[in-house]
């Protein structure tokens, strides 16, 4: 066995960075022209809209401060996290026969757990983060200092 693991050709290469562009160029786009003004534009009236047992500015908060960090750690682990645990039971790091985008030396032990734990560690802050983002947003959310303008009846 070899010493480094094995490469992606000059082709793979651009086949992998076309497939990632076909979806995150158009999501790029989505959420820049389309979602953030929308979600600005939703911020300032947010006040004014009641969904029963919550408004607006629940859903604003808690969705900034609970469910992006949770997200995006569900998200990660979706990505990364099978790979790591892999990682973690062989050892190994490449892992066996994986193809990598520059030359890489084989890792074993210690040294090839690092990098997965530290991302289990930064899945974990993130989590930890959403579920202490339910005590900010609710800090803003009921403080009596920040009192909404009045809504318009238009």
């Amino acid at each position: 066995m070899s010493e480094y693991a094995p490469e992606y050709t000059k082709k793979e290469r651009l086949l992998i960075i076309v497939k990632l562009s076909i979806w995150a160029m158009p999501l790029f786009v989505a959420t820049k022209f389309w979602f953030f003004p929308w979600f600005e534009e939703y911020a300032k009236i947010s006040h004014c809209l009641d969904y029963g047992y919550f408004t607006g500015t629940h859903v604003v908060f808690y969705f900034t401060f609970v469910a992006i960090p949770i997200a995006a750690a569900l998200t990660l682990f979706a990505i990364e996290g099978p790979r790591s645990f892999k990682v973690i039971r062989l050892g190994q790091n490449p892992l066996p026969g994986e193809k990598v985008l520059k030359k890489t030396k084989y890792k074993y032990g210690r040294s090839a757990k690092f990098k997965p734990y530290i991302f289990f560690f930064l899945l974990l802050f993130l989590l930890g983060l959403g579920v202490r983002g339910v005590f900010w947003a609710n800090d803003i959310i009921y403080n009596p200092e920040n009192n909404p303008p009045p809504c318009s009846n238009s």
